[in-house]
């Protein structure tokens, strides 16, 4: 499959963007924009990732059911003086690779975990699809802004040691995106696999989603470590090899 990412790419990539500038361009200017950041807070993902969650939902339903039950097997394996609780020592404890408790977690995600990611697996393709489609259209809402702002050049945020918060244009594509891009389809064609960059991507998103989970779960519990599930919810799906 052709990669359908190439603009996505370069845009990423610590290297400048040069932009075709209007006549009146302002000589040097320079802006820094974040690819991952304008294409992970487009409403058009938003707006996919609930109608991901409508179609799906018997399928996610069923996958946060056997998900709850995971994690209260693992909890019950970790909470080796049975207070209800997980305390720091318990789990780091159970990293130890010596202690009988290592193995039993891994042997209880080892089995119980596949049948969770397979579950979630029509959602999870369904979200690297959206990501893809808005991420094609991110280099046409960056140089609307470009030719808007008379920019020169735009350069990756982690490409420079210092700029003032008004050379960041990450939000004004984003604003372009939105308005270019309201919506995309969910529904990938048949044989369809996302593009490397697409890979990353989603699983950059999965991970800030889980830790943000993680997050609430500790501080429901007023626990110190996570209780179970020390991967993310749903392995991205892979990319195709030898494109």
């Amino acid at each position: 499959m052709t990669n359908t990412m190439t603009m996505l790419t370069r845009a990423v990539a610590t290297a400048a963007i040069v932009a075709a500038a209007p006549a009146v361009a302002q000589v040097g200017g320079i802006a820094t924009a974040a690819p991952d950041s304008a294409i992970l807070s487009a409403k058009a993902f938003g707006a996919a990732n609930t109608q991901i969650s409508t179609t799906y939902k018997a399928q996610l339903d069923q996958a946060s059911t056997k998900q709850t039950a995971l994690t209260a097997q693992i909890r019950t394996l970790l909470d080796t003086n049975k207070d209800g609780q997980i305390s720091q020592e318990e789990y780091q404890a159970s990293q130890v690779a010596t202690n009988p408790i290592s193995g039993r977690v891994k042997a209880a995600e080892t089995a119980g975990q596949p049948a969770i990611d397979q579950l979630r697996a029509p959602a999870v393709k369904a979200q690297a699809y959206a990501i893809e489609q808005v991420a094609l259209k991110y280099d046409a809402a960056l140089q609307a802004v470009v030719r808007a702002k008379n920019i020169n050049i735009v350069l990756s945020p982690n490409a420079i040691q210092y700029a003032p918060p008004t050379v960041d244009v990450t939000k004004d594509v984003i604003a372009e995106l939105d308005r270019q891009t309201p919506t995309v389809p969910i529904t990938a064609p048949a044989n369809w696999q996302p593009s490397q960059d697409t890979v990353t991507l989603l699983q950059q998103y999965r991970q800030a989603v889980y830790m943000q989970e993680m997050r609430r779960a500790q501080g429901a519990q007023q626990g110190p470590a996570p209780a179970a599930g020390t991967t993310p919810p749903a392995a991205a799906p892979k990319a195709p090899t030898g494109r």
